[in-house]
């Protein structure tokens, strides 16, 4: 068999394997590329406050966090209220299935609603896409998929190689009133304009899905809040003090006694990088900085790690670029189902009239 053959092949079963996951994992990600507008249009009472007066000590937040959860878990301040009217949102880990998220009125410190990964629509829109709603073996059965769609997208740009040029100039066009090959044309249509997009988002998905597997599959983190009493509010000074013009976003707390506490915020970066890349640990019981990642200083590597999320799920751009992201993130799914109809067409209804032929 030639190699062109060969390839083919591979482009074929590949494709055929991943159809349906392709399928489920456009409809998601298209969604949930709005997954931010859509939670807050749905829960607005949940992320709104009434600003009344001086906010409470972040001390006094995370032990009204910790109060409000039993078996002390790991809580970590996920958004801090960056406007007078945002509440305070907190996250307490139980284990890598098991988060709840927890919404405080900063004010008051009263509890405003309080809500497991999956018992939202968005959040269990997301555990379907990366798990598939079963934990550890969903979540490597969609690595594993993601590998085979690589492979894919890979394979059809050998296969397809002769085609790019026409395509892009528009001189390869859908032949709609043939039908053994409208098919065949849309899925090399679909397939040259989006094949840019869909290697981006296969190989961020890969290395999101990584970390998702690797929190499944390997030594769970700690799901006890440390004992040792912290004082935020002096340590955010710190922070502030070490990083001029420094937006905080959030804060993790330490996994062990004695350990460092996480500030993650911005200075300026582009939101490519996201919101949270500017970076500073400070020693829980001293202040004296341990590691400190100013992001317009950080190497080429460090800048891809944090644009991965946001490449992923287009939020960097306003939202005219997550309509495009939303649309563009439906070709995968098109890209199924054409390639479906196409085999189905090739090995049955060809089959089919050959027997009809014989007869």
């Amino acid at each position: 068999m030639a190699l062109s053959q060969q390839i083919f092949r591979w482009h074929r079963v590949t494709g055929l394997i991943a159809g349906g996951f392709l399928l489920l994992l456009s409809f998601t990600g298209s969604l949930l590329v709005f997954a931010d507008e859509i939670d807050h249009a749905l829960n607005k009472q949940h992320f709104t406050v009434q600003p009344a007066g001086e906010r409470l000590s972040l001390n006094e937040l995370y032990a009204a966090g910790l109060s409000a959860m039993p078996g002390r878990p790991y809580l970590t301040f996920l958004r801090l209220p960056q406007q007078p009217e945002e509440a305070l949102i907190m996250r307490a880990e139980y284990n890598a299935e098991d988060k709840v998220y927890l919404y405080l009125n900063p004010y008051t410190a009263e509890v405003l609603q309080q809500r497991g990964n999956k018992e939202y629509f968005t959040g269990a829109l997301l555990f379907l896409h990366f798990t598939l709603l079963s934990g550890r073996n969903g979540s490597i059965v969609i690595l594993t998929m993601a590998v085979v769609m690589l492979i894919a997208i890979g394979t059809g740009l050998y296969v397809y190689r002769k085609h790019l040029w026409k395509v892009l100039t528009f001189r390869d066009k859908i032949e709609w009133k043939f039908r053994r090959r409208r098919w065949r044309n849309l899925h090399r249509i679909v397939g040259v304009w989006s094949l840019v997009f869909n290697l981006l988002i296969v190989i961020t998905g890969i290395l999101i899905q990584w970390k998702v597997v690797s929190a499944r599959v390997g030594k769970p983190a700690p799901s006890i809040a440390v004992q040792q009493s912290i004082d935020f509010d002096a340590l955010v000074q710190k922070a502030h003090a070490e990083i001029p013009g420094y937006t905080l976003r959030g804060i993790r707390p330490p996994r062990k006694e004695g350990g460092p506490v996480l500030f993650l915020g911005s200075a300026g970066e582009p939101l490519i990088f996201g919101e949270s890349s500017t970076t500073v640990s400070l020693s829980s019981d001293s202040g004296h900085v341990i590691k400190k990642t100013i992001f317009s200083e950080a190497s080429a590597s460090a800048k891809w790690n944090a644009a991965v999320n946001p490449l992923h799920f287009g939020n960097y751009g306003g939202i005219p670029l997550k309509i495009l992201y939303s649309l563009l993130g439906l070709t995968p799914g098109a890209l199924a189902l054409s390639g479906i109809l196409i085999w189905y067409r090739r090995k049955w209804l060809s089959a089919s009239r050959k027997r009809s032929a014989s007869v």
